[in-house]
């Protein structure tokens, strides 16, 4: 098979497994009021920020997502009081942190989360499941290295 054929059919198997699990997590967290886009934030202010929270522009590249729909989707968590806005280093930055009520919603989450891990991955071993960790880690640098070129180029 041809490079090009090759990276063209990992990358459709990718966007394919992450359509689909965004949509499962999706159906699952439903019932919370919750999507798994809100459920990501959250575990990552969480675990980026601790108590003193994190800043949206962190967040965003913690998440591989753009700092704009950081401030969109933490908008709804704010006002829903999981999530609160602290001041930054200056005037105009501030720090996202999860709440009390937030830190409920994870714990509530979590072991959805879990279990929908296990569910998806269930049947590969463990030394399987390392490789694959191992692969996507690679793929996550490559993405990183790819946006950070990105933007010194503008």
């Amino acid at each position: 098979m041809q490079a090009a054929t090759l990276y063209s059919e990992v990358c459709m198997a990718l966007m394919r497994i992450g359509t689909r699990m965004a949509t499962g997590f999706d159906q699952h967290f439903a019932q919370a009021g919750l999507t798994q886009a809100q459920f990501r934030l959250l575990l990552a202010a969480w675990s980026e920020g601790g108590a003193e929270g994190a800043s949206p522009s962190h967040l965003a590249d913690y998440l591989l997502i753009e700092r704009a729909t950081v401030s969109v989707l933490s908008q709804n968590l704010v006002k829903r009081g999981w999530l609160s806005r602290h001041p930054g280093s200056d005037r105009r930055s501030y720090k996202l942190a999860v709440t009390a009520a937030g830190g409920r919603v994870l714990q509530n989450a979590v072991p959805t989360a879990l279990a929908l891990a296990e569910q998806t991955l269930e049947g590969l071993t463990p030394k399987q499941l390392q490789s694959v960790l191992q692969t996507l880690q690679l793929i996550e640098g490559r993405m990183r290295t790819l946006k950070e070129e990105r933007e010194a180029d503008k």
